[in-house]
């Protein structure tokens, strides 16, 4: 049986870091090594596919930017017309994944598997997760099953969509988790079970697309506003002062509205979309008091603040300041 190609798009990370003994697990670097290092640390990936080797970036992903997702984009569009080419993994830190993994389950106009993959270990610790996860995106990205699941991510055997999953721990191997919805399935071994799948708008039915044309500097500008006891307004003040074209707010609770916030944003001559984010990390934002919506705040359902920001960013460069359209978009995404 003809074995399915691969292409593997390396954009840094811990996986391609290195520490100065077995034992060092944090205050690792990228010292040399990239995609093609760690691939070649795992022969048994020539077993399960034929393997292109792409070296994209290879940058810690805090440092990650809107440009480097644009480019991400148009690389694996324009990839994947080729009809010889079965599947993507890119290999990715996992600071920011869940957000790069978001965009590209926005963005992509493909139903060919797209898996993010990285580690919690450098290269060079003892019992470094890498390699394993590596070897397992290769298998889920050559399975049929998952054509058409959207962009996955897949960490320490277990497989998450793009749209809910979120970074929970700062040093486990476990840290990847979907609060609100949970795994879409599990690779165990050779076996690859989906237990379920997203129904939101992703890649070829999102109403989202990048062209080649497109520049970072282009997009809207979008921040987001932690919310905290004691709060006195003067960062959100701030933040409206640089006329940002949206604010996710990353409230307490269920997305609750302190009242100086409420009046800051009442004063303000600028006014930005406002999307309302909690910062609990599951469960549902609700629509809330009537005045939040008389006030237009868009409530961001189960999407973390930093995916609203996300959607948002590309809600406005796609459809502009259509209050109507933009909560729909909430409502749908």
């Amino acid at each position: 049986m003809t074995k399915p190609h691969i292409v593997i798009i390396g954009t840094g990370g811990t996986i391609v870091s290195s520490g100065a003994s077995g034992a060092q697990m944090t205050g690792y670097s990228i010292q040399g090594l990239d995609v093609r290092s760690i691939i070649s640390a795992v022969p048994a990936l020539a077993e399960i596919a034929n393997i292109d080797a792409l070296p994209l970036l290879n940058i810690g992903s805090s440092n990650i930017k809107l440009s480097d997702w644009l480019k991400l984009t148009c690389t694996i569009n324009k990839l994947a017309e080729d009809p010889k080419i079965h599947g993507f993994v890119i290999t990715h830190g996992t600071d920011t994944m869940e957000e790069t993994a978001f965009f590209l389950n926005l963005t992509l106009k493909t139903e060919k598997p797209v898996v993010l993959t990285g580690s919690m270990r450098p290269a060079t610790a003892i019992s470094a997760d890498g390699p394993l996860n590596l070897l397992n995106a290769v298998r889920l990205a050559s399975s049929k099953q998952a054509w058409n699941k959207g962009v996955l991510v897949s960490l320490n055997g277990q497989i998450h969509g793009a749209r809910d999953v979120s970074k929970t721990n700062t040093v486990s191997v476990e840290t990847f988790c979907s609060p609100s919805s949970g795994p879409l399935g599990y690779i165990i071994g050779e076996e690859i079970d989906f237990l379920t799948q997203s129904v939101k708008p992703h890649t070829l039915s999102s109403k989202f697309h990048i062209s080649e044309n497109f520049k970072a500097e282009d997009f809207p500008r979008v921040e987001i506003i932690l919310s905290h006891a004691d709060e006195d307004g003067h960062q959100l003040e701030r933040c409206l002062a640089s006329k940002p074209d949206g604010i996710v707010l990353e409230l307490t609770g269920n997305s609750t509205v302190p009242a100086v916030a409420e009046k800051v944003l009442k004063d303000s001559e600028h006014q930005p979309a406002v999307v309302r984010a909690s910062r609990t990390g599951s469960g549902p934002v609700t629509k809330g008091k009537a005045e939040w919506q008389e006030m237009q705040m868009i409530p961001g359902g189960t999407l973390s603040a930093q995916k609203c920001r996300i959607l948002l960013q590309l809600a406005l460069h796609r459809f502009g300041r259509n209050q109507k359209l933009l909560e729909k978009i909430f409502q749908t995404y």
